[in-house]
């Protein structure tokens, strides 16, 4: 088994899609205000940004998963700049996780 990936991207037609494996890592579904925060950090790169925030239930005869994906929809302005945005939405997504591994209650 490999290890999951946390940020890639997935070529779409057109443009492109970073899709973040966000539950993977972190157990729980992206906060509406992380999703504002990943926003603020996009649009210092690019001029408008879509995202959207899924889960996905997939289900087989012995199997049942659920996922919860963070999909950055890229304009095609931003061709050949993907490898600078998935840093940012990497940054995000491991700031993000980390912030709430680090709160005790």
């Amino acid at each position: 088994m490999t290890d999951p990936t946390l940020v890639f991207v997935r070529e779409t037609r057109p443009g492109s899609r970073l899709v973040v494996n966000f539950g993977v890592f972190s157990g729980r579904e992206a906060t509406e205000a992380e999703i504002y925060r990943l926003a603020q950090a996009l649009l210092e790169e690019l001029d408008s940004v879509e995202i959207v925030s899924q889960q996905r239930f997939e289900f087989a005869s012995e199997v049942e998963a659920t996922v919860h994906q963070v999909s950055v929809e890229l304009p095609a302005s931003a061709e050949g700049r993907e490898a600078r945005l998935v840093e940012i939405v990497e940054a995000w997504a491991k700031d993000s996780i980390g912030e709430r591994y680090t709160i005790t209650p």
